[in-house]
């Protein structure tokens, strides 16, 4: 017994040595890539990609990362899918989003659940760099309330008819695969209730999806986007089964996504942390550099403490979400994940841009761009305010089956660990009511996912992650979860006004000054 644990612990050394080799090996070239080749120019205003840039990057082997060790991967490995991501997002954010979508929507599933000769005959040729894949589920008029899509689909005799319309899918015109998700059709033209996956592959022109719009997205310029019009018919291994119903296959896959959503951030937030303290470090404003004004340290604490949050949700990650686990059960943790690490993706770059000035305002510089990069993240693969909202319901539901209103005394014995770090005693002691309004159930969702990402703290303040990063992470999430809880406290309600307010709405109003 000795001796197999002693050659388990050689065999994950090595592992590791592999993996960090790999890291290593992408980020020098993904550095090369992008040190002044294209930064100001492609990356400003231009779209696309450059030929060179996918040849060089692709020739790294990314993927690898997300690929089965069967294909030539590294076994769908949580530390290399971390690493590689942290290293793309880094350098620019679409490449690192670019990677997510073709692993995260389109590896892992096809790999979990496609047919076995089918998925691997397509992942062996996305081994070699010669391929991309992604996923299409919203449709233009189907967006949060995704499983309303109208995309049908209907038996052949020799496998599946699809139609619909499908929009904002990253990678638009530029995939050679897609997962595409539809609703069985009857023979009166109802849809069920049920949702399921396909591929299409677009070499096959009974399988090719049309691109019939180019969107000019506002940021990730590197990414294309569109409408795309889907009028397909593919075998019958070309649908995924994962032996259970679809929905669960897709929060399956969606959990998994968004968990591994801490890969992309701590590369990009990582990257605005250097860029703030290098550029307060070196600014000088009336005879001081910026670093020496307590606004500025806040700032940039701020930033650095988001960084350990997001890298603590890293961890966590990369030991909860290996492809063999199922996550469809996963909601709160996943949701945490993605709308924390999205929040602090804007956070942080809206700062870099505040403490760089007018310079950052532009779109051929890191700060200006990063902020309409980072922005869409709080929207796709569910909008933040959905999955707090989400987070939220399961947790009065929680409390309502319990039979109690006493939040305070749930959330410290579910976070007690998250709770001490950030110093909240008595501060968590609020009830709840049985029916609280939308906004307050969202409140309760940011303060989850806070507490939740301060559990992931402790675990890797515990294996020895610097001090100070971790007091900044305490105070950063305490900071926000007591103007949560405030607001549960003292609810306010805010009601629009029915009428529009009209040109210059205070000019009669004005005082005439008495002579």
């Amino acid at each position: 017994m000795a001796i197999d644990s002693a050659a388990a612990a050689l065999n994950a050394d090595g592992h590791k040595r592999e993996i960090d080799a790999y890291l290593a090996n992408l980020e020098e070239t993904a550095k090369r890539v992008f040190s002044g080749r294209i930064d100001a120019d492609v990356m400003g205003s231009n779209r696309g990609m450059p030929p060179f840039v996918l040849r060089d990057i692709t020739a790294a082997r990314p993927l690898a990362a997300f690929l089965p060790g069967r294909v030539g991967g590294y076994g769908d490995s949580p530390l290399a899918i971390q690493g590689m991501l942290d290293v793309m997002s880094y350098q620019s954010m679409s490449l690192g989003l670019m990677m997510g979508i073709n692993g995260a929507l389109f590896i892992q599933p096809v790999s979990k659940y496609a047919d076995r000769e089918v998925g691997d005959r397509i992942l062996t040729k996305m081994a070699g760099g010669h391929a991309m894949g992604g996923l299409m589920i919203t449709e233009p008029e189907f967006g949060t309330d995704a499983l309303s899509m109208q995309t049908a689909w209907r038996a052949t005799d020799d496998g599946y008819a699809i139609r619909g319309t499908k929009h904002w899918a990253g990678l638009t015109g530029w995939a050679d695969y897609w997962l595409v998700m539809a609703r069985q059709q009857n023979d009166k033209g109802a849809l069920s209730q049920g949702i399921d996956l396909f591929i299409c592959e677009q070499d096959h022109p009974e399988q090719r999806i049309e691109v019939i719009e180019r969107y000019k997205n506002l940021g990730l310029f590197m990414l294309p986007y569109g409408k795309n019009k889907v009028d397909v018919r593919v075998p019958a291994d070309h649908r995924l089964n994962g032996g259970r119903g679809g929905v669960r296959m897709m929060l399956d896959v969606l959990h998994r996504s968004r968990m591994q959503f801490s890969g992309m951030a701590i590369g990009f937030v990582r990257r605005m942390a250097d860029e703030a303290v290098a550029h307060v470090r070196s600014r000088v404003v009336s005879g001081a550099t910026l670093i020496e004004y307590d606004q500025v340290q806040a700032r940039v604490a701020r930033i650095q403490g988001q960084l350990a949050l997001i890298s603590a949700l890293s961890l966590y990650a990369a030991e909860h979400a290996s492809a063999t686990k199922d996550l469809s059960r996963e909601a709160i943790a996943a949701n945490s994940t993605k709308a924390l690490c999205a929040d602090y993706m804007h956070s942080s770059s809206q700062s870099l841009l505040q403490l760089v000035g007018a310079k950052g305002y532009a779109t051929d510089h890191i700060a200006g761009r990063s902020v309409v990069d980072a922005r869409p993240f709080e929207i796709f693969e569910g909008p933040n305010d959905v999955l707090y909202t989400q987070i939220g319901a399961k947790i009065v539901e929680t409390l309502r089956k319990k039979k109690t209103n006493d939040l305070g005394g749930w959330l410290r014995a579910e976070y007690a660990a998250g709770a001490d770090i950030a110093k909240l005693g008595s501060e968590l002691d609020v009830t709840i009511g049985e029916r609280p309004a939308q906004r307050r159930i969202v409140d309760l969702g940011v303060i989850v996912s806070r507490l939740h990402a301060l559990n992931a703290l402790c675990e890797l303040a515990s294996r020895g992650f610097p001090p100070e990063h971790v007091a900044a992470a305490a105070g950063t999430a305490a900071e926000e979860i007591r103007a949560r809880l405030d607001a549960l406290r003292h609810d306010t309600a805010l009601t629009p006004a029915d009428d529009l307010l009209q040109r210059a709405p205070w000019l009669s109003y004005v005082q005439t000054p008495a002579s």
